[in-house]
């Protein structure tokens, strides 16, 4: 029977995720982007584009100047080197000053001097230009992410709405399926049909616990401890009163006669308490001696076990027929020899 219920229970949950998929959707992904002033963001998204079009433009012209830089103080130290050698080597009588070729290649050294110094100001002109579009360029960065930090807000607000709505949307689904089943937990657990109603109480459940809590509303967590101490008030009111009233059916039931409270335990579920040690009529547990058979409930006179008016066996007081001779025991309850009489 709970093979049943479960087997329909996972049809029933199968179709409750189709209806589900194909109901209309209300949880679409909501960005941040979505609430930035758009113009704004727009006019940034182009100052970004043209400046980093100038930054390659400039990276470009930082390598030239380097590469033109390298290639003056090449020049010049292959000169210097070059005029160290000449004076080294040269055979000359007149005063250095006055030699011409010496003049020459000192214009030539001061020259690329110059040049050399010409180049190191281009290059760092053009590398202040790169860190000042850098510079620019993280600005922009900075405006940009104060307008998603501007937009938050908003953007909170809006994940609140949708978790809420969310929420009630799935709570519109899961609601009548709790409601119902407990009806069904109240009005029919006793039919024979119980296995049926037990997996729509199963498949109830599952739609509670995996449908609706995963997309309860956090709101700082306020939502899920309240709805968590609500549930477990109504279920700590449910089974105090359930258990009340358990109390109060065991005391009626047990002011009644042995015969009456006998006839209203089900055969089946008197076996298997039986079995268990446990008396039918109170739910108590049997007390025993090693030396004496257990014929009565000690807590609520309940007759357990009884003897065959035919064979003298002793029998479980519920069996319909003795064990030992298959006498109906239903006419021979009490009727053994040393069978103990019923209580008054």
């Amino acid at each position: 029977m709970w093979l049943l219920s479960f087997v329909f229970a996972s049809f029933l949950i199968g179709l409750g995720g189709l209806v589900i998929q194909d109901l209309p959707r209300v949880d679409e992904p909501i960005q941040q982007a979505d609430f930035i002033d758009a113009d704004a963001y727009l006019t940034t998204e182009e100052q970004l584009e043209l400046l980093d079009q100038t930054r390659r433009t400039e990276e470009r012209q930082v390598q030239e100047a380097a590469t033109a830089l390298e290639t003056a103080a090449r020049e010049l130290a292959t000169a210097r080197t070059s005029l160290q050698n000449w004076l080294a080597t040269r055979r000359a009588t007149q005063q250095q000053e006055q030699d011409p070729e010496i003049l020459s290649r000192t214009r030539l050294l001061d020259e690329l001097e110059v040049r050399r110094l010409t180049a190191q100001e281009r290059l760092t002109a053009e590398q202040t230009e790169q860190q000042n579009i850098e510079r620019a360029i993280e600005d922009i960065h900075q405006t940009q992410r104060d307008l998603f930090e501007d937009a938050r807000p908003a953007y909170e607000g809006a994940i609140r709405e949708q978790e809420l709505r969310v929420f009630l949307y799935r709570l519109a689904l899961t609601l009548p399926l709790l409601v119902v089943s407990a009806w069904f937990i109240k009005a029919k657990r006793r039919t024979s049909y119980w296995p049926l109603y037990r997996g729509f109480v199963l498949f109830a459940l599952f739609a509670f616990f995996w449908e609706l809590v995963p997309y309860l509303p956090s709101y700082g967590g306020y939502v899920r401890y309240v709805v968590g101490i609500i549930l477990v008030a109504l279920a700590g009111i449910y089974a105090i009163r359930g258990m009340n009233r358990y109390l109060e059916r065991k005391r009626e039931e047990e002011a009644r006669s042995e015969e009456e409270r006998r006839d209203d335990i089900d055969y089946e579920t008197a076996l298997k308490k039986t079995k268990a040690k446990t008396c039918p009529g109170c739910d108590r547990k049997m007390e025993s001696r090693e030396d004496a058979t257990t014929f009565f409930c000690v807590h609520c006179g309940l007759r357990l076990r009884t003897k065959c008016g035919s064979c003298g066996e002793t029998n479980i007081s519920f069996h319909h027929y003795c064990l030992s001779c298959g006498t109906p025991l239903e006419t021979a309850v009490g009727t053994g020899d040393d069978a103990p009489p019923m209580p008054a």
